[in-house]
């Protein structure tokens, strides 16, 4: 008799769990209204269900979201209605389209190239209704401002590849210490760049590209502090234009994965990239060199929303990879505690090591994966050198410090940053950083 009691007060939870798995829903059809110019299988890309699919609430707002987060349309609804047998249903996406080009205001942070912003931004995508988008914009940067016109098209070969251009023209400014006093260099440059990226299986992680770019550097260099300017032959050899257009043109390969369970506050999982660049003659370049780029980071929680994480670079150019091709040491967005690009050779260096250890926690008592404002204590260390030089502990330099992160508006993810070099460097004892995104 117990074991009958123990049966029948189990088989009614088995019971309605049955049920329930029975009366999943499926989706026998979609309906799309007000798409009279985009075609139905743009709008079929950006969904989280296909027809013969369970649906549940949870990937019918997906669907609404990414197809609102591409800007194709003015407005978007999904809602389900009753299909021609049980347990089936009718997903109905209605859409209000765009019909003009609009302006966008915006400042971001790229995990690979830091912070940007956006001061003009005209979109022209899904002009004739196939998905594609186009942009022209004007970009500022780590001391680099460029124009430049992008497209792309996210879904070529059935949805299994990205394809992207861009045609871009601009400057960036380099800074050289020379005998400690700071000098700055300006670069003009343009050209145009093409890759092609997986959308699925292995071949998401994989990205192709070939680009051909022109670089002017001027034949003079202005000091910070005095505004004297130095030109012809007591100009480093390592710093002066070859000739009046300096042509680099290079494939790439990107290997990338993203295992992070936030974007803005990851409190798990693991980012990595590794880039291998070869500039050759044999596609028209007046420089032939290689170079190899390899970044990794680690997340983990620890309690609550405290975080710890920690970030690992490594770069190597060869010995023909000019200066405006080479790396950098110093500043917010690389070793902090110490002036922008102060440990940086003259030439820039070929061979970099740089760590970060960041331990993160929230300072609003909001229970949220992405609080807006948090800080950090972070330990940092990192060397720089050229070709022929040995990689040593003895020449690295080391920082540690505090900072604070809060969101605003346009801008995004602000950081202030409080840095103290460990290493010293010509009685240098503190650095104040601003800049925009997590430092990793």
């Amino acid at each position: 008799m117990l074991l009958f009691s123990v049966l029948s007060s189990l088989l009614p939870g088995l019971s309605a769990r049955q049920t329930e798995q029975e009366q999943k829903l499926i989706v026998q059809d979609i309906e799309i209204t007000g798409n009279s110019k985009t075609r139905p299988n743009v709008i079929y890309n950006y969904l989280t269900f296909k027809i013969d699919d369970p649906i549940t609430p949870e990937a019918i707002e997906a669907s609404r979201k990414q197809l609102a987060a591409i800007n194709f349309f003015r407005q978007v609804e999904i809602y389900t209605k009753p299909g021609s047998k049980k347990g089936a249903i009718i997903a109905v996406i209605e859409v209000q389209e765009r019909r003009w080009p609009y302006f966008q205001f915006a400042g971001g942070h790229s995990d690979l190239d830091g912070w940007y912003f956006v001061p003009a931004r005209f979109r022209f995508d899904n002009l004739i209704g196939r998905g594609n988008l186009l942009a022209a914009e004007i970009y500022l940067s780590d001391r680099t401002s460029k124009f430049s016109i992008h497209y792309a098209y996210p879904f070529l070969f059935d949805g299994s590849a990205n394809l992207q251009a861009e045609l871009y023209g601009g400057g960036r400014q380099y800074i050289h210490y020379l005998n400690g006093l700071e000098a700055q260099q300006n670069v003009d440059f343009g050209g145009v760049k093409l890759t092609l990226e997986g959308n699925e299986g292995i071949f998401r992680f994989i990205k192709l590209g070939i680009q051909k770019e022109e670089f002017l550097p001027d034949d003079w260099l202005k000091f910070s502090k005095n505004d004297s300017v130095i030109t012809g032959f007591f100009i480093p050899a390592n710093l002066r234009p070859l000739e009046q257009f300096n042509r680099v043109a290079a494939f790439s390969l990107t290997l990338g994965y993203d295992g992070r369970d936030n974007l803005y506050y990851p409190q798990r999982g693991f980012w990595g990239a590794a880039i291998y660049e070869k500039a050759t003659t044999e596609l028209n370049s007046d420089f032939q060199f290689n170079r190899t780029f390899i970044d990794g980071r680690y997340y983990q929680r620890i309690f609550k929303n405290h975080v710890f994480a920690i970030n690992v670079k490594s770069a190597f150019a060869s010995r023909g990879t000019p200066f405006f091709k080479r790396f950098y040491l110093g500043g917010a967005n690389s070793l902090r505690g110490f002036a922008e690009r102060r440990l940086t050779p003259v030439g820039y260096g070929t061979k970099l090591l740089l760590a970060n250890v960041e331990y993160r926690f929230p300072l609003t008592q909001k229970k949220r994966m992405e609080p807006p404002v948090f800080a950090v204590l972070f330990y940092s260390q990192g060397g720089l050198w050229q070709n022929g030089e040995d990689i040593s502990n003895n020449s690295m330099f080391k920082s540690l410090g505090f900072g604070l992160r809060f969101r605003l508006p346009v801008l995004g993810l602000t950081r202030v940053d409080f840095a103290f070099p460990t290493t010293v460097l010509n009685d240098e004892d503190f650095q104040l950083h601003i800049s925009l995104g997590q430092t990793f």
